[in-house]
């Protein structure tokens, strides 16, 4: 995680620019601070924390844009727009990498009405990226959805489909179980899913799950396949009885098959003689088009000092959903953030909603409009309007 530890002194008077950045308001929460940055098309949070003798400066998990480089300049463009002296840092080490905006990589709403004349293949978790690289470019006419949230290994095929030139992959940096709620259905042909974290102690973390399956059955075409790859011979297990508990169930099991195109953890657990487990599961069913659903907009008119007043660290539980109210921290009378985890139980969603004089928005992107999100929409709504 990007850090920087600087010598305590106090901040120059906001709003503050330095280069690229404009750093807007410093919020003061019940236990840090957080300053507001908005540059290069990203708007975001870095976290500061007080100490005695020093100020820590660090990424903000949440809001955190995909590009790390953006954040290293953020911070050094704060710590030099305050004259800070740095005690230490590992922002400063970092190779040079380049911050433009990737064509490769697409907003999370580009995929609400997509779909494509082409072959669309999704690939779950591609780790370091060797094969839906292997894939893009054998099959240059297919286009491949590459769904992943460690940043590292999104930023390194980012970086391969640039030096290669590969035109045909589409990068998501999101939560594939939420995602996949919000394409649309019977259009796609494959979804790999390879070596998932088995999650043995934490298994409502697992990918698969009943939902993940009826939502994987929904988009796949009929005839398409669902292909799970895994070295856990729990989680294959676990596989097997949620694949046969579907209405309708086509599959076939491998045990040590080889395949065109393998990861090195592949390669380091077949010279281990680790056993290698498949599932290839092919759809039969033909999908009712998905539920529209939106989000309501913030419409009105709120006070934010009323908000901040009322406020309280509380969860919402619901059925199948929740709202927790976390925290809430304020920069003016008329300026705040509200942060909110919410969702379903197994797949939960963060952010921060920022309250702006008249406007009010979610923070770093706008939420999906699942089910569960417009519900746990509505009770925020309800909290904030009264």
């Amino acid at each position: 995680m990007p850090n920087v530890h600087v010598v305590k002194k106090d901040f120059k008077t906001f709003p503050l620019e330095s280069g690229d950045f404009l750093y807007k308001y410093l919020f003061v929460c019940n236990y840090d601070k957080m300053v507001y940055v908005e540059g290069r098309g990203e708007k975001f949070f870095l976290k500061i924390v007080e100490k005695e003798k020093e100020i820590l400066i660090k990424a903000d998990k949440i809001t955190k844009p995909t590009n790390i480089k953006i954040v290293h300049d953020a911070m050094k463009g704060f710590v030099e727009v305050n004259g800070f002296k740095v005690l230490n840092s590992n922002i400063y080490s970092t190779k040079n990498r380049l911050y433009k905006k990737s064509p490769y990589q697409k907003d999370i709403y580009f995929y609400q009405d997509f779909k494509p004349d082409k072959r669309v293949e999704i690939e779950i978790g591609f780790g370091s990226g060797r094969h839906i690289l292997y894939k893009a470019k054998k099959n240059p006419d297919t286009i491949y959805i590459g769904i992943e949230i460690h940043k590292p290994s999104i930023e390194q095929l980012l970086k391969q489909c640039e030096i290669q030139n590969i035109q045909n992959i589409y990068v998501v940096d999101y939560d594939a179980r939420i995602l996949l709620q919000t394409l649309s259905s019977n259009f796609v042909d494959t979804i790999y899913v390879h070596f998932p974290v088995p999650w043995d102690k934490k298994p409502h973390r697992r990918v698969l799950s009943k939902s993940f399956l009826d939502e994987a059955v929904r988009v796949l075409k009929v005839g398409g396949k669902l292909e799970l790859r895994t070295d856990s011979e729990n989680y294959f297990q676990y596989a097997c009885e949620l694949f046969v508990s579907l209405k309708k169930c086509e599959i076939t099991i491998k045990k040590n098959s080889d395949i065109d195109v393998v990861s090195k953890y592949e390669d380091r657990w077949k010279r281990m003689e680790k056993n290698i487990y498949d599932i290839i599961f092919v759809n039969g069913e033909f999908s009712k088009p998905k539920v529209s659903r939106e989000l309501p907009k913030f419409d009105k008119k709120v006070n934010f000092s009323d908000i901040y007043d009322k406020f309280e660290n509380k969860t919402v539980r619901k059925e199948d959903y929740f709202v927790h109210f976390e925290n809430i921290c304020k920069a003016k009378d008329d300026v705040g953030v509200l942060k909110l985890s919410f969702g379903s139980y197994d797949k939960s969603e963060h952010r921060y909603l920022m309250f702006e004089r008249n406007s009010i928005e979610y923070i770093p992107s706008k939420i999906l409009p699942t089910e569960q999100n417009v519900l746990a929409d509505k009770i925020v709504k309800e909290f904030i309007y009264g």
